[in-house]
């Protein structure tokens, strides 16, 4: 370590090992989430009439305690109040990933589902009342995803989830109205859920016997509801049904819905994800037609539509509905998402703020951006905010809305919009526009993180190649590294760390996450891997994970890797700028990279040696050796007339072939524990038709004590007039008494791999491996030893250092890490938190809502593809695993179970490669508390700081 000099001095320090003020205490201090977001808003024809808040806020202090606050949007957040009373858990069971928990009825009271071991009652509350329950005592029965009727304040829509037999195939979801005008409250089932034994080819024209519901939702006039369904295997990214119907009351004085029609975009027979129905305000309150607003992926991207609804005057019972055909709202397709990916209940991503206005989200790639649509002259006017991910966008006044909010330098935030005088500002998007609510964490508003410390994500585009070969690209989000207190020595790049998203069907954004500062603070890159499934660039991207879950995500992991580590992804230019050609070269280069590392085995030992073995790979037999052999054929015909002939003929032959006996197939390294490194080298014969038979094989070895050692550095040197690299050792003289410490090179020299020339990448990565295991330490560094910094020799370094990429992941994001490692090198380490081991558990084992999601990822069920699901288990792989594996689970893990991590750390131990097994005591799938997460983060550093061999500046 070093001081640069200025004022401002910089330590000089390498990648990795500064030292940094986030630490894992602090990510969990005072930290919250935000779940639903519900709004009443203000009154136009009152000046003075201020909308209220009302917002789910998740608190990992109370035990992940989900309260439900109500405040103002005007006011300050000290006057908040839990309308839980402190005393319940406002989250919903259903689909198991909930949302949906609350709603406000038409008196200005509130519905909220209690989760808790026991029972999901749903319970009413007001800010003048304590929460009570409202639903008949059934602990089967979850409720979520609630529509208010515009007027009643006894009736509400909602999903519900029947647990009465708990087995996925069993669960029945239906569509129900709550009538809170009985104690307890009615339940009226308006379309009853499919059961799992019934024929699902077979379906009802009215909505009903469906798998899933979501979206219930009343028309403003009351008349009409929408709501969205679908059907197992699909899931609601994949092929949904929009249906429409009247509401109206029975003889008897109970809900009911009649005439229901569904909509749809595009042609029959093809999968469309419709989501997201809401109702336009109308411009007249009085009127009896409704329009509806919907989104659809038929043209690629979840674009927004309207369709017109008419019941006509008269007996509603009687009347025919009159549906529209769907209009886009837009006059050409737009390729951004408008919605995202249903993993959760009662998402909102466009709002009508007037009957003429819409507040949407705009989805590309990574970023969320904010736009304006005016409904007479359609076209989208993107804000310029300084927000980068938008979630829970709700309408407040005809000029402003709510929505919580990330941005590149600040965690998810509860804010409020004003849009009056956007438009004589260009419409961007100031702090005189935006009233902050509340903050996930205040970390970074309080100063005790500073800005100057905070990477912003970059994405980019790298190459790939799809299941059948063709080259493609794909995508990422990377964060450099970065600390205004460090800098790292010239001619070094940062160890990174990919984290890999789960889902899969979801996506990584580029805003805040102060987990991903824990990393760069350090010195570390981060790179968030959006591999092909992932969602924000479109249903034909998203499709490539449909039947190769568990191939087209490593290889874009894999993939990632290669680029980042290649001297190409240090170009000034990105991979998506680059000509044709170019991109061409670069692929090539990646190519004989991966060449290279296929070359490089390296292995521990049972005796505790590291052995690293280079493998020649250059074609043994050439077009020369053609020549030659024609060559001595035509010496041996002149052979029949002349003596010399023969003579010349059998010394040609006998010289070609002594260079093919000494040919070296592999050149082996060694370092044994206080004895020393020994160097092997094995030659030998193989034939061109069959390659990988040697003939008169040969062996030698030559051992060099380890008190001989003084150094190991990579050098550069000139080799049949070529620049190349190489790996040398220094030796101590017998004739002197050189001092016995690294660093020293007064000696003898001794190239590692003199009859190979490796290129510089596999050179370091030996030297990466084989210096700490003689001298204990991580060694110089590159920037000393290698000729990558040589004055005369200028070389692009990469983004990442290819040695030092490693890998980390949970759940789907877990088995990618896994399957990364079983089936690649370049990962240099990697965690899995409660990773999937074997796909045939994941599919019997999983809740209803994911029982059938892994059918379309594989390509049928594990009857139907019993070898697939084998195949791409990392279960039946891990003896294949050779980076070091740091495995994280929890003991009441259901989705994946202990025993899957266990069988696969059991089969690294068998092997005797390195591996570690941490287990949380009471923690399921996920770790819910933050005691725990923060063991886990830090277990994950110190793992990476171990295996790479990084010393921290500090305690880090």
């Amino acid at each position: 370590m070093s001081k640069m000099p200025g004022a401002q001095a910089k330590t000089v320090a390498p990648y990795g090992t500064w030292d940094s003020p986030i630490s894992t205490d602090s990510l969990a201090q005072k930290r919250i989430s935000f779940g639903d977001l519900i709004v009443v808003p203000a009154n136009d024809d009152k000046p003075d009439d201020q909308p209220e808040l009302i917002f789910v806020e998740n608190r990992p202090q109370e035990r992940g305690r989900a309260a439900l606050v109500h405040t103002t949007g005007g006011g300050s957040i000290d006057g908040a109040r839990d309308l839980t009373a402190g005393n319940h858990n406002a989250r919903s069971g259903v689909h198991e990933y909930g949302g949906g928990a609350a709603a406000r009825l038409a008196d200005g009271s509130f519905l909220f589902t209690d989760y808790n071991p026991k029972s999901f009652d749903v319970l009413r509350t007001s800010l003048d009342t304590q929460p009570h329950v409202v639903t008949p005592e059934n602990a089967a029965h979850r409720f979520a995803d609630f529509g208010s009727h515009p007027t009643d304040p006894n009736l509400a829509l909602a999903i519900l989830e029947d647990h009465t037999i708990d087995e996925p195939s069993k669960v029945i979801n239906s569509l129900v109205c709550i009538d809170l005008s009985t104690t307890p409250a009615t339940i009226h089932t308006l379309r009853a859920g499919r059961q799992g034994s019934r024929d699902a080819t077979t379906k009802p024209d009215d909505g009903s016997d469906r798998d899933f519901y979501t979206f219930p939702r009343f028309s403003p006039n009351g008349r009409y509801v929408a709501w969205i369904s679908w059907l197992h295997p699909s899931m609601p990214w994949w092929g949904t049904e929009l249906w429409i119907a009247h509401f109206h009351r029975d003889g008897d004085g109970a809900p009911t819905l009649s005439h229901a029609q569904s909509v749809r975009v595009g042609p029959q027979g093809k999968d469309e994800a419709l989501q997201q129905p809401v109702w336009a305000i109308p411009r007249d309150p009085l009127q009896k037609s409704s329009d509806l607003l919907f989104t659809s992926d038929a043209t690629n991207f979840s674009n927004l539509y309207s369709v017109h609804v008419d019941g006509g005057e008269g007996d509603e019972a009687q009347q025919r509905l009159s549906v529209s055909e769907p209009k886009a709202i837009l006059p050409e397709p737009v390729k951004r998402d408008f919605s995202p990916p249903c993993w959760t209940l009662n998402n909102s991503s466009f709002v009508p703020l007037t009957p003429d206005l819409l507040v949407v989200t705009l989805t590309k790639g990574a970023k969320d951006a904010i736009g304006l649509i005016n409904l007479r002259k359609p076209r989208v006017i993107q804000l310029d905010s300084p927000f980068v991910a938008v979630s829970q966008l709700r309408r407040l006044t005809a000029t402003s809305f709510a929505l919580v909010v990330t941005r590149d330098d600040e965690p998810s935030t509860l804010v409020t919009v004003d849009l009056r005088g956007l438009a004589a500002s260009g419409y961007k998007v100031t702090d005189s526009n935006i009233r902050v609510i509340k903050r996930s964490s205040d970390i970074v508003f309080d100063g005790t993180i500073s800005k100057d410390l905070l990477s912003v994500g970059e994405e980019i585009e790298f190459p790939t190649e799809l299941p059948d070969g063709t080259p493609s690209t794909s995508h990422a989000v990377i964060f450099p590294p970065k600390n205004p207190r460090y800098t790292a020595p010239a001619g070094t790049s940062p160890p990174c760390i990919f984290t890999i998203h789960g889902g899969p069907t979801s996506s990584a954004h580029s805003g805040l996450a102060l987990a991903n500062q824990f990393w760069t603070s350090r010195g570390w890159m981060v790179c968030s891997v959006n591999y092909g499934g992932s969602t924000g660039y479109g249903r034909d991207f998203m499709d490539r994970l449909s039947g190769q879950w568990g191939v087209v995500d490593v290889q874009d992991c894999i993939s990632a890797a290669e680029y980042l580590g290649s001297p190409a992804s240090g170009s000034s230019k990105r991979f998506s700028e680059l000509s044709a050609a170019e991109a061409d070269a670069v692929r090539r280069q990646l190519k004989q990279a991966r060449r290279d590392r296929a070359s490089l085995t390296e292995t521990k030992t049972s005796n505790g040696s590291t052995q690293v073995t280079l493998r020649n790979t250059a074609s043994t037999w050439s077009w020369i050796d053609l020549l030659v052999a024609a060559g001595v054929a035509t010496s041996f015909a002149t052979s029949l007339i002349s003596p010399l002939g023969r003579q010349v003929a059998a010394g040609g032959a006998l010289v070609w072939l002594w260079n093919k006996l000494r040919r070296v197939d592999s050149q082996t390294l060694t370092v044994i524990p206080s004895v020393g490194l020994q160097i092997s080298t094995t030659r030998g014969l193989s034939l061109p038709f069959a390659p990988s038979l040697r003939l008169f094989t040969t062996k030698s070895s030559r051992l060099i004590p380890r008190d001989r050692i003084l150094d190991v550095y990579v050098g550069e040197g000139f080799r049949r007039w070529s620049v190349i690299d190489y790996l040398a050792l220094v030796e101590k003289d017998g004739r002197r008494d050189d001092v016995e410490k690294p660093g020293t090179r007064a000696g003898k020299v001794v190239d590692l791999f003199s009859e190979l020339s490796p290129r510089l990448s596999v050179v370091e990565k030996v030297y990466r491996t084989i210096y700490p295991a003689l001298f204990g330490q991580q060694g110089k560094g590159l920037a000393e030893s290698s000729s990558s910094s040589s004055k005369g020799r200028k070389k692009r370094l990469p983004l990442a250092d290819p040695n030092a990429i490693v890998i980390s992941g949970g759940s789907a994001g877990g088995y990618t890490v896994l399957l990364s490692l079983c089936l690649s090198r370049i990962f240099s380490s990697g965690t899995s938190r409660y990773g999937v081991g074997d796909l045939k558990l994941l599919a019997a084992d999983s809740h209803k809502f994911e029982s059938q999601y892994p059918f379309k990822l594989i390509g049928g069920t594990p009857d139907e593809v019993p070898d697939v699901y084998r195949d791409r288990s990392p279960i039946y792989l891990a003896d294949r695993i050779e980076a070091p594996l740091l495995v994280q689970q929890g003991t009441e893990d259901k989705v994946v179970p202990p025993n899957q991590s266990e069988v696969i750390v059991d089969s690294i131990r068998k092997r005797g490669g390195r591996v570690e097994y941490l287990l949380f005591q009471g923690e399921g799938h996920g770790f819910r508390s933050a005691d725990n997460q923060k063991k886990s983060l830090q277990a994950e550093l110190d793992w990476y700081n171990d295996v790479l061999h990084l010393s921290p500046t500090q305690g880090q």
